[in-house]
């Protein structure tokens, strides 16, 4: 009888080589937090970060030799032609396939469409991962995988519902240990390659998981309902100090969807570390006090979600602030001299020329400021089961019908492509900003 040891499972994300990915390079959180699941019970774990290239074809080949399955993760985006690729690759040589991200989790049905995948599998890790691994060798039946979708033998597909989020006290931690951490430190003597450049040995790290916010836009809305959840600090400590000792970090690009959720606990992992850091702040956390205790631990650089300048827009993505408020924390900003990223988007469902002139008009005067900069303005991503995307098909918009429609939809998608009803004024005014 085989071991767990014996039974390898891979974990692959696979990336397209194109300079936005060389330049937001940072650590497959995802597959981490998945290799550790099943790493706790003793499985033969290879996880790997791929970029696109000639060679590929063989070296999956060589990783997956031996392999009982071979995951992937997904996100909508032009990296998803790339998984195709691999996914197609890791069939032919005779392996099972699935995909798990947010693309899997939101489009099941339309993932399960490439012939070369087996199962998608919804959700987080630490909910199904295991008893996955189990079916899979024959140990459980398909109903006690929360979140399994597959082709039985037929090609019947089934779709089993998102499995709620996993509660704190379940949450599990990254194998930092199973990868070469190296190729994501931002590198100080090419700024050029470095998003939100600060002069140290930066690494992406996340603390958490999901968001309270209720942003109708958002794909949180959908997988955590609105919940955040903390990673226990202890196991947080701990990764970072490893971190710290075996790659020499300097500082940390916190890449969690709302940080400063639990401010306490915040604040408590800046003053252990007192690093130069980047951290994402809900907009309304901004005061005098606040940017002061930033810049004594070490805050560098924030990022903002504004996404919009208009006030009806501001209102129906439920940011929870208008374009005053914007106006008066910019000013706080510039005071404490604290370096800002804001993020934009344009294009939502029902945003009138107005709302969009708006918005472009916020960025030009926020670019004046010196310790400002603008990511965007990003095209909206409507994604399944969001508010905003409900509305967006009652509009009448048409959705995707393939994985590979899909995958146009990302920051620099053509709005033409977007297949909105753009009115001749929407485009007009995006000629004008050549925006297209």
């Amino acid at each position: 009888m085989k071991q767990y040891s014996d039974i390898k499972i891979v974990l692959l994300s696979i990336e397209g080589n194109s300079e936005r990915v060389k330049r937001q390079f940072s650590p497959p959180f995802g597959i981490l937090i998945a290799a550790t699941v099943l790493a706790d019970y003793g499985f033969n774990i290879i996880i790997r970060h791929l970029i696109d290239h000639k060679g590929i074809e063989r070296e999956l080949e060589d990783i997956c030799s031996g392999a009982t399955a071979v995951g992937f993760s997904t996100m909508t985006s032009s990296n998803l032609i790339s998984t195709i690729k691999a996914t197609r690759i890791v069939k032919e040589n005779g392996y099972y396939t699935f995909w798990g991200g947010i693309h899997a989790t939101l489009l099941p049905e339309i993932s399960l469409k490439e012939s070369s995948l087996d199962a998608v599998l919804r959700g987080e890790a630490e909910s199904n991962l295991y008893q996955f691994v189990l079916w899979r060798l024959g140990k459980s039946e398909p109903t006690e995988v929360k979140g399994l979708c597959y082709k039985n033998s037929d090609g019947e597909i089934y779709i089993s519902d998102i499995p709620n989020p996993v509660p704190e006290l379940k949450l599990s931690h990254h194998s930092f240990h199973l990868i070469d951490l190296n190729p994501y430190l931002e590198k100080e003597k090419d700024p050029s390659n470095a998003m939100n450049y600060i002069k140290k040995r930066m690494l992406p790290f996340l603390t958490s998981k999901g968001c309270n916010k209720k942003c109708t836009f958002c794909y949180n809305s959908v997988i955590s309902h609105h919940k955040w959840r903390g990673y226990d600090l202890g196991n947080v400590f701990t990764e970072m100090d490893w971190i710290i000792d075996n790659y020499k970090v300097e500082g940390w690009l916190f890449y969690d969807d709302n940080f400063f959720c639990d401010s306490e606990r915040a604040w408590k992992i800046l003053d252990r570390y007192k690093m130069p850091s980047f951290v994402e702040i809900p907009l309304e956390k901004i005061n005098k006090l606040f940017l002061e205790k930033a810049k004594k631990l070490s805050v560098e650089r924030i990022f903002i979600g504004i996404e919009s300048g208009s006030d009806i827009i501001l209102k129906r993505l439920k940011k929870g602030f208008d374009r005053k408020q914007i106006n008066e924390k910019i000013q706080l900003l510039k005071v404490a001299d604290i370096q800002a990223e804001l993020s934009f988007m344009m294009l939502f469902p029902h945003e009138s020329p107005e709302d969009l002139e708006s918005t472009l008009c916020l960025i030009d005067e926020l670019t004046q400021f010196e310790n400002i900069s603008i990511a965007g303005p990003k095209i909206y991503t409507p994604y399944p089961g969001t508010q905003l995307y409900k509305e967006l098909v009652i509009s009448g918009w048409k959705p995707p019908l393939t994985n590979e429609e899909w995958s146009q939809f990302e920051r620099h998608i053509s709005p033409f492509k977007t297949g909105f009803n753009l009115s001749a004024r929407h485009l007009s005014i995006l000629e004008s900003r050549r925006l297209i």
